[in-house]
């Protein structure tokens, strides 16, 4: 039997611990939002998704010369990809606070940014697991998790707009205070794409 010469799941489990990186600080600099310290902290978060763009393309080109996988490859390249998409997704959401110029956060930003590590670090929890994929009790818990915290993320997603298209007048803000809560609902919504496709390898596997 040929040698199988990298560990995919290490990997996967390495760049997710990117997305909880890029959540921590998110959550940070939101918790202590300044406008003066957007390019900072924007900054901060960049190095962390580029840092995990070096690693997705590595993950890449390992597979382009790979011949034997633990999983299918075609699920393995679908998986990095949605997981590399939450990275860009939490760098995006600091982005749009120095883009709009953003002075003041949307009442509801830090219990849906809260929400939101919630979730990235339960994805993380389950790309631990994922070794066990055979033996998927444990990982199935994780997803269950991933996909309950999604689940409060569109709850507050909606309360959150509900409430700003109730009492902000201001053009500019809504505009603004939109592109906040929307990417920070991205960030969880990918989390449950990914934990979908986990699901999938499961299915397929067992």
């Amino acid at each position: 039997m040929a040698k199988i010469k990298n560990d995919y799941f290490l990997l996967i489990e390495q760049q997710v611990s990117y997305c909880v990186e890029a959540s921590t600080l998110l959550l940070e600099s939101l918790s202590a939002y300044n406008a003066a310290d957007n390019s900072a902290n924007r900054d901060r978060i960049h190095a962390v998704e580029h840092r995990a763009d070096e690693l997705h393309h590595d993950i890449l080109t390992r597979l382009s010369a790979e011949f034997i996988t633990p999983i299918d490859q075609e699920d393995i390249l679908h998986l990095v990809q949605i997981v590399d998409d939450i990275t860009d997704a939490l760098d995006e959401v600091m982005l749009h606070c120095y883009m709009y110029h953003v002075q003041a956060l949307p009442t509801h930003t830090l219990a849906l940014a809260a929400v939101v590590d919630k979730c990235v670090k339960a994805l993380h929890e389950a790309a631990k697991e994922l070794k066990n994929f055979k033996k998927p009790d444990a990982l199935r818990k994780q997803l269950v998790q991933v996909n309950s915290v999604e689940g409060e993320a569109d709850a507050l997603h909606t309360e959150a707009v509900h409430h700003l298209f109730g009492e902000e007048q201001d053009g500019k803000t809504l505009i603004s205070s939109m592109a906040i809560y929307d990417g920070l609902e991205n960030c969880c919504d990918l989390c449950e794409h990914a934990a979908d496709v986990i699901e999938q390898i499961i299915i397929k596997n067992t």
